[in-house]
């Protein structure tokens, strides 16, 4: 694969499982996070190169951007995974919790995106990948917050996909269901009980295997399929990658 891409949030999770799978591909990649320790260990196992970036400072991304298309020669492809997960109930969201989800799930891919299309504009064959989520799809108790963030990204995704297809740049929204830390860090907060129910909820839920699936497995080569031209006609679309999580 021929391609220079930028993943934003690729220090862990699905994000340094897209880092892998694009490199061992043969694409040219430039990782951004805000955790710098890991994801430059991330990048440079990968044979790839690390940029530290927090994707609500505009000027940071602005910056970040400009530096991975210079190294990279140019860019063909922006993957944007980075979020964070805001719960609790609908009725005890704060401006805080608001705020912060949509800072960093909403205007990060804004950001990302914005200070990418000038360097995308140039090619011929560019592409833009957003991290939305399943609960983006569906209704997410106890996450209220989180999936509006999510729902957020869907939009303006689907829009830029009709604003700069005059670009040729194709952008596409992903929803994944993932095993990752984030996951993991949300199921320690539960007792053995609300874990035991968690695990028979997904049993019930995810038809395709009864749990989330494996970020190097299941959802990174569905994004280097996404960056290469085999999906030169695919814009605008929601691509749920989760086991039939929301059927």
């Amino acid at each position: 694969m021929d391609k220079r891409v930028i993943v934003v949030g690729g220090a862990s999770g699905v994000g340094a499982a897209c880092v892998r799978s694009l490199a061992q591909a043969g694409a040219s990649v430039v990782s951004l996070d805000r955790a710098e320790e890991m994801g430059r260990e991330v990048a440079e196992r990968a044979g790839q190169r690390f940029l530290l970036c927090d994707v609500t400072d505009r000027d940071q991304v602005f910056g970040a951007v400009e530096q991975a298309a210079t190294d990279l020669g140019g860019l063909d492809a922006l993957v944007h995974v980075a979020g964070i997960l805001v719960q609790g109930p609908a009725e005890d969201v704060t401006d805080d919790d608001w705020a912060r989800a949509m800072d960093v799930n909403g205007r990060g891919p804004m950001l990302t995106n914005q200070a990418a299309l000038p360097y995308l504009k140039q090619g011929e064959r560019s592409s833009i990948t957003n991290f939305a989520s399943s609960a983006a799809l569906t209704a997410y108790p106890n996450g209220a917050v989180y999936a509006a963030s999510k729902g957020a990204v869907t939009a303006w995704t689907r829009t830029i996909a009709v604003e700069w297809a005059k670009f040729g740049v194709r952008a596409n929204v992903v929803h994944p269901s993932a095993s990752t830390s984030m996951l993991e860090q949300h199921l320690s907060k539960m007792t053995d009980e609300e874990k035991a129910a968690y695990a028979e909820m997904m049993r019930q839920k995810v038809p395709l295997g009864g749990e989330f699936g494996d970020p190097d497995r299941d959802i990174a080569p569905v994004i280097t399929f996404l960056v290469g031209d085999g999906a030169r006609f695919m814009t605008g679309q929601n691509i749920a990658v989760n086991g039939g999580y929301y059927i």
